[in-house]
């Protein structure tokens, strides 16, 4: 990579980098408004937030499919594609919409009752931001693919920046309840898909003169999901274990406290590997070489030690920054550092994942689906002596076995990171069967020659 390139890297990231903290403590001072709303309707408000991210479980991988494809892009027949790719999935994923607003609005009244929701303006306008939810990452994806990070960075804005904006007017000014508060959501959604619709508007609008290659296109985005997931499953998995397993919730909300601190830490160098993505992408599309990967990675360790240490030496610092009103949270002060230096090595493996499947190397994708529940696994054998332990010295042995199970991701992706030819195993040993198979069987003409 020449300086001019390693410079614009650099600019590029540092933009993500400032544009997600912005967008970040946009979207963390939305739910400081929404607290003054009173307990029942903050809770109703923090539920319909829960729904949009299960109604939006079809589009989760969809930014990294879009950019891979975007950046790979050489010639005018696959831009027709992508074109193509575009309108099609962007139809689907209105399909899906409609399917699950007529279930919800099937079942609208025992719903509302269930969740406790007072007013059916709420789900109505859920339902209107879970629209332009599921078309959102299939921007991003096209502004990523396409190098376009400096309205990528303002999508990152605009959402957090609209949404609490017409908070502090709806809540602070006129008093509003939950529904007030999914209007202000519904608003700051407005304004990104607007601007998202501006930003990717040549590629939408056009009208392709391909059909979608629907086999194709499954063939990268099955891997690319599952890749993902991989990573999001690492994240995902201890927080579900302990709410199962520890019945004094304000322990588990100790350990949930401390978990947020440290993923906070960490997401924030977390952009700088969109970048990496379709730089690495774009290279490998058109035969090129690059470090994009060697300054993601160094950027990466050297945030996450300094991260690590930081939490170490001041531990309720991080803390008190996202609780400085609940005080009992800083008693979560002892686990921080454990999660901030376990969560190292899972931030690394992000970044060496990303590179596989930016690089099309998927049959390394069989291997890291294995890691999760190998981690799952882990934990529910070490269960019962879990219980019989101070809660404490239970947290921190799940917290170091997510350590040993980020490190195996990570190792496990450096491997097929530094051997590009690295195939499955599998592969190898049906290649060597086979060859045994063909030297024991002789054709027919070499036995009847041999019999002469």
């Amino acid at each position: 990579m020449s300086a001019k390139q390693e410079s614009g890297f650099l600019r590029q990231s540092s933009w993500l980098v400032i544009a997600t903290f912005t967008g970040g403590v946009m979207m963390a001072l939305v739910h400081t408004v929404a607290r003054k709303m009173g307990p029942e309707e903050y809770s109703a408000f923090v539920t319909l937030l829960r729904m949009l991210i299960v109604i939006g479980i079809p589009g989760v991988a969809l930014q990294t499919i879009f950019a891979r494809q975007a950046a790979t892009v050489t010639n005018e027949a696959q831009q027709d594609q992508l074109i193509a790719t575009t309108r099609a999935i962007l139809l689907g994923m209105f399909a899906v919409w409609v399917v699950c607003a007529v279930g919800i609005l099937s079942g609208m009244r025992p719903l509302l009752h269930s969740l406790k929701i007072s007013n059916p303006a709420s789900l109505y306008f859920m339902l209107l931001i879970a629209l332009g939810g599921l078309g959102i990452p299939v921007a991003r994806g096209l502004l990523q693919g396409r190098h376009q990070f400096f309205g990528l960075g303002w999508l990152q804005i605009s959402d957090g920046a609209g949404r609490f904006g017409i908070m502090l007017l709806v809540i602070l000014c006129f008093g509003g309840k939950a529904a007030a508060a999914m209007f202000a959501v519904l608003v700051g959604q407005l304004i990104t898909v607007c601007i998202a619709g501006w930003l990717t508007y040549p590629v939408w609008s056009a009208r392709p003169s391909t059909a979608f290659d629907w086999k194709t296109w499954l063939k990268g985005a099955i891997p690319l999901t599952l890749g993902l997931g991989t990573v999001l499953l690492m994240s995902s998995i201890d927080m579900l274990f302990v709410q199962s397993l520890f019945t004094d919730t304000r322990q588990t909300a100790l350990y949930g406290g401390a978990m947020l601190t440290g993923f906070a830490i960490i997401q924030f160098i977390a952009p700088v590997a969109l970048v990496m993505f379709a730089r690495v992408a774009k290279s490998v599309a058109h035969s090129e070489a690059g470090s994009s990967l060697g300054l993601t990675l160094q950027a990466t360790i050297l945030f996450g030690a300094l991260a690590g240490l930081g939490c170490t030496i001041l531990p309720k610092l991080p803390l008190r920054l996202m609780y400085f009103s609940n005080r009992e949270m800083w008693d979560a002060a002892p686990l921080v550092p454990w999660f901030a230096w376990a969560l190292v090595p899972l931030t690394v493996a992000n970044v060496l994942v990303q590179n596989i499947l930016a690089r099309a190397r998927f049959k390394a994708v069989l291997w890291l689906v294995i890691v999760p529940p190998a981690y799952a696994a882990a934990l529910c054998l070490q269960a019962p002596s879990l219980v019989r332990m101070a809660t404490f010295d239970a947290f921190i042995r799940i917290i170091q076995t997510l350590g040993l199970a980020s490190t195996a991701l990570c190792l496990l992706a450096a491997w097929f990171s530094r051997n590009p030819e690295a195939v499955n195993p599998l592969d190898q040993v049906s290649a060597a069967a086979a060859a045994v198979s063909d030297r024991t069987s002789s054709p027919p003409e070499q036995k009847r020659g041999a019999n002469l």
